[in-house]
Formats: C-alpha cells, sequence, structure tokens
C-alpha cells in the first residue's frame, strides 16, 4: 500500500432531476442559477459503494457513513413528481444480531446460528407465510420470530406509497449449523418455485437488506431502524438507482442479494441464454436459476449468488463473471475461468458482499467510475465518486480509483485490504488451476491448402457473402491495408434486414441490443485492455465443479483461415473431435 495523501471534497450539489410517473424526463428543464446547465443530464448513471472497517468491529458510524453517502447520490438518482419517491435506494449491512433478538425478545445461545430473511409481502400473506416456513422446515431451519419492520410511511411520497408492500424480518436458526447459509438460500429457491407472492430481499447468516423507493436522505427516516444508534455493523453497501431500461419496482431497488450495480449489462441476452442452455445439468433444487421478468442486474445477482453458494467465495465469483480483457497477463484463476464462463459484460461498476468480504470491481469496459480510500484506523471507502464519505485526508494511507476489469477486496475475516493483483495472487494459490489450463492450439504456421484469390474470383466471393463496394471501398480496404477501423454513429436508419428489399449479409440478421449510455467510442490505446480475441471450441465445464477438466480446444482467435480449420481437424485432442 502506498503512503500518499489524497485530499477528497464533496461533489457539487444540483438539484434532483424530476421524472414522470411513466419514469421518463420532466419534459421543461430547470437550469441552474440562469445558466445553460440541464441538472437533468447530471443522472446519466447510479451511485453505488461500499464502507467497511477492516477490524471487522461492528459499529453505528459505519451506517452513518454510508446513510451520507446514499444523501450526496441525490444527482445520480431520480426522483418522481411527487418529490419524494425515487427509482429505489437501499444499503446492505450486517446482522444485528444482540439487538434484533433484544427487539423481538428471543433468547438464543451464542454458538447457535442465526439467519434473518428480509421479505416483502402482500396485504394478504397468510399463504406466502405459510409457505415461507414449510420451505425452512424442509430445511431443518426454525423460525424464531415474524418481525414487522417499524417504518414510518408518511416519509414517502405518494407513488412509493401506493405500492409499499409490508415488510417483514423473519428470524431463523437451526440446530445444526452445518451449510446454514446454502439451506437459508435453499429454502428461498423452494419459497420462488411455489410461486406464491411475495419477494425475499434477502435471506442470510450474514447480510440483510434494507431498501425502498424514497429518496437517499429519507432512507433512515423511512426505516427507523437505521437510525437506533444499537444498530451496528463492521460494513455496509450502498446504492442509489437511476432506471434506464427496466420501470423502478420496491422489489428491483437495490443491493440485490450479493451486489449492488451501476450501469447495465449489454450482453444479457447472450449470458440468460446460456445459463437456461446449462440449466439441465443444475440440480433441481437450484431453481429457478433465473427470475422471469428480472433486470439485467438482477440476473447476475442470482447467478453470482448461485457460484457463491457452491463452493467459491463471492469474490471468486464476481471475478469470474466480471474478468478483465487481458487475463491477468499471468492469472491462472482467470485462464481456467474464462474457459468455464461466458462474461458479463458492462458497462458495470459493482460492489458486493457476503457478509465476510465486502469488495468493488469494474467491468472490463472501465466505463464507469469508482474510486477509493484507505485510512489508517482501517476505514475502507469505495463509491462512485470521491466525497461521499468524510474521510481525514491527513489519515489517509493509500486511495486510487478502479481501472478497466480491476477489482479490490476488504476481507473482514482476514483484516486485510487487497487490491487488483493481490486478489489474483490468492486466488491463484487457492485453486492450483495451473495443471488445468488449457494452451491455445497453435494455428499461426498452419499452411494455406489455398492458391490466393484472383480479383474477379474474389469479387465474385464478396458479391456473394453480401458486401457492397462502399463496404469494401470504407471499410475492407482500410483494414487490410493501414489497419484502421472506420467508425460510425450509433445511429442506423437502414431497414431491419428481414424486411429490407435488398438482399443483406446474414449476419446483418443478428443483432445485439445494448443500452446508448455514456458509452464512448472505444479508442486505438483502450482497445487492448477492453477485448479479446481469445475463443473455445467444444462444450462447456459444469459451472459448479470447481477443478472440473475443461473440454474443447482454445484457440486465439474465433477468425481461422481454411487452412488453420483443416489443420484442427488432423490433430488429436484427447477424444475432442473437430467435424
Amino acid at each position: 500500500m502506498g503512503s500518499f495523501r489524497h485530499t477528497f471534497s464533496n461533489p457539487p450539489r444540483s438539484s434532483s432531476p424530476t421524472r414522470a410517473v411513466n419514469g421518463l424526463p420532466a419534459p421543461c428543464p430547470s437550469y441552474v442559477d440562469g445558466s445553460l446547465l440541464d441538472p437533468r443530464f447530471d443522472s446519466e448513471s447510479c451511485g453505488v459503494g461500499f464502507v467497511a472497517h477492516l477490524s471487522a468491529v461492528p459499529s453505528h458510524a459505519i451506517l452513518r457513513h454510508a446513510l451520507t453517502a446514499l444523501a450526496r447520490l441525490a444527482h445520480r438518482g431520480a426522483v418522481a413528481a411527487d418529490g419524494k419517491s425515487s427509482d429505489g435506494v437501499g444499503v446492505t449491512t450486517a446482522i444485528p444480531r444482540a439487538w434484533l433478538l433484544r427487539e423481538t425478545r428471543q433468547v438464543l445461545a451464542s454458538d447457535d446460528p442465526l439467519g434473518v430473511a428480509v421479505v416483502f409481502l402482500s396485504s394478504d400473506d397468510t399463504d406466502s407465510r405459510a409457505e415461507l416456513d414449510a420451505a425452512l422446515a424442509a430445511q431443518e431451519l426454525h423460525v424464531l420470530a415474524w418481525r414487522p419492520v417499524p417504518v414510518r410511511p408518511e416519509v414517502l411520497g405518494e407513488i412509493a406509497e401506493s405500492t409499499r408492500p409490508p415488510i417483514w424480518h423473519v428470524l431463523i436458526t437451526a440446530e445444526n449449523a452445518r451449510q446454514f447459509d446454502r439451506r437459508l438460500y435453499l429454502a428461498r429457491k423452494q419459497f420462488e418455485r411455489s410461486q406464491r407472492p411475495g419477494y425475499v430481499c434477502s435471506i442470510s447468516a450474514g447480510i440483510m437488506v434494507y431498501k425502498a423507493l424514497c429518496a437517499g436522505r429519507l432512507l433512515a427516516d423511512f426505516y427507523p431502524d437505521l437510525a437506533n444508534p444499537e444498530f451496528k455493523t463492521p460494513f455496509a453497501l450502498f446504492h442509489q438507482r437511476y432506471a434506464t431500461n427496466v420501470l423502478p419496482s420496491w422489489s428491483r431497488a437495490q443491493p440485490f442479494r450479493t451486489l449492488a450495480h451501476n450501469g447495465e449489462i449489454n450482453t444479457i441476452w447472450g449470458n440468460r441464454a446460456r445459463m437456461e442452455a446449462r440449466a439441465a445439468t443444475l440440480p433441481l433444487d437450484l431453481y429457478p436459476i433465473l427470475s422471469e421478468g428480472g433486470s439485467d442486474s438482477t440476473s447476475l445477482d442470482e447467478i453470482v449468488e448461485l457460484l457463491a453458494h457452491n463452493g467459491r467465495t463471492v469474490g471468486e465469483a464476481v471475478r469470474m463473471l466480471v474478468p478483465p480483457a487481458n487475463p491477468g497477463n499471468s492469472s491462472a484463476f482467470l485462464q481456467y475461468s474464462g474457459d468455464c464462463m461466458e462474461p458479463w459484460d458492462g458497462p458495470a461498476a459493482l460492489a458486493f458482499t457476503d457478509g465476510r468480504q465486502v469488495g468493488a470491481i469494474l467491468d472490463r469496459n472501465g466505463l464507469r467510475p469508482c474510486r477509493f480510500a484507505l485510512d489508517e484506523e482501517g476505514l475502507v471507502f469505495a463509491g462512485s465518486e470521491a466525497g461521499l464519505v468524510d474521510m481525514d485526508p491527513d489519515r489517509i494511507i493509500h486511495s486510487g480509483r478502479l481501472g478497466p476489469g480491476q477489482m479490490i477486496v476488504a476481507d473482514l475475516d482476514f483484516h486485510r485490504f487487497f487490491e487488483n493483483d493481490e486478489v489474483l495472487r490468492v486466488y491463484d494459490q487457492k485453486r492450483h488451476y495451473q495443471d488445468l489450463i488449457q494452451l491455445d492450439v497453435p494455428l499461426e504456421d498452419a499452411p494455406d491448402p489455398l492458391p490466393p484469390l484472383g480479383v474477379a474470383e474474389l469479387n465474385r466471393f464478396q458479391h456473394r457473402f453480401g458486401f457492397t463496394r462502399e463496404d469494401v471501398r470504407m471499410i475492407l480496404a482500410p483494414m487490410a491495408a493501414e489497419g484502421k477501423d472506420a467508425v460510425w454513429s450509433m445511429g442506423d436508419d437502414t431497414a431491419l434486414a428481414p424486411l429490407a428489399r435488398a438482399p443483406r449479409p446474414i449476419y446483418a440478421f443478428f443483432r445485439q441490443r445494448f443500452a446508448q449510455v455514456t458509452n464512448p467510442p472505444i479508442d486505438p490505446l483502450r482497445e487492448a485492455v477492453v477485448f479479446k480475441m481469445h475463443t473455445r471450441l467444444g462444450p462447456w465445464p459444469h459451472i459448479l465443479e470447481i477443478r472440473e477438466k475443461l473440454p474443447g480446444l482454445s484457440l486465439h482467435s474465433p477468425i481461422i483461415t481454411l487452412g488453420q480449420i483443416a489443420y484442427l481437424r488432423g490433430g488429436d485432442y484427447g477424444g475432442f473431435c473437430v467435424e
């Protein structure tokens, strides 16, 4: 860790953007101080972060820091026409065991486990409560108490109050503490399979979630629990949501069960399709793998949770799903994981926790901000911008910002702060994947069995493939002769390929949906850390097997010549056949 100093200052304040009931921006801009600055455009993304103390000693000060950060993220959220309702805010904290037991008048031995489910139910919740009780009993878990969470409805705006669900804490224990967290997870899955009304915000022995559709500054007013000095935690995640592609609801407010997300998952269709393809290989008690109708953030959270409850830590799960483009130069963990799971690409900044580790990560695009700081007392902060948490600049011993694909972890069990390279060293030493890594099949020297094409024959192939003269002149020729890629605008006013009058090439029938939100074009200098060409041929390994042998072939690039295809077909790959 470095010893340089960094001074944090509060971010500039501006009035919060307003949103109509249907989620669209207000029609009339509200300009600041008579200038041409429109505060609506200050909200291009959510706000996210965490506060933790490496000592793992619970304190109410940590929670106050997180709530202060939420209040200072107002410009990254959205406020409805009623002035109070928002797209969602929330915090994830540790379970304040002693305080909760006192609140519910329960007595529990110190070595008995305690889990807490935070549940949104409907007004007529008799069947849902009975179903959740039955799901817990099926895992040999015992309900100590159902606690109605104290709230102050008058704090909410009219829109949020009209959809507010009854909120419950369910205190849970067990005679046998073996795999206690995983049994809680399986009980939740059983409840979800029943399709009873209700949403389990969190169910864990390590964390609990408080979230609402209110402004960040109002969260502790709405939940009196959060203002109670007896509520102590060694860490807190926080999130201020700005919904760009899914309408707000109480269940879609973040944090979710393991993470809070700023950005979009632009590869979400492909990620979901691959998980559906794997579903047949997964045990039935893990169903549903993905929630129907969930947001991109919900799906990512569910897969992180799936991996974290089946042999991996939450940090390993996040690192596996959100890899850098360059696989850590020499990280065996990343090289092996890259052949086990496709990346979930953003832009995305994530804060995550399981109650033992707290961390933050950027996806390999690196298009969302995340700054961090560590002081000499062990207070760690990471967030979307500086100034969210008041830290004495003279006591800060290390600070910085995450770059594309980088990660930080505060490990509360080992009381240590790890940066990107240290995290990878830990994972490499823990898993020992060196003996399972596949080297790329060497195709560079493969002979080409075909002579070079003549001009007439080349033109005929280009015509058959659907290239136009414009494509050849403006795209192919500069790429082949100078290595330059034409840059175009995001807009495309040509007809969709299935509806076009002129024949279109086959690749025009496939489109990737993505969010056009503050995503600049990738320049050549960033390309090396954002893109990678590595690909695989063959089946994927089972994602729940920690050290399964990798099937198939590893290739440096998906673009191969006919000669390289012939070379592949003639090779011996231990039972895997290239057809």
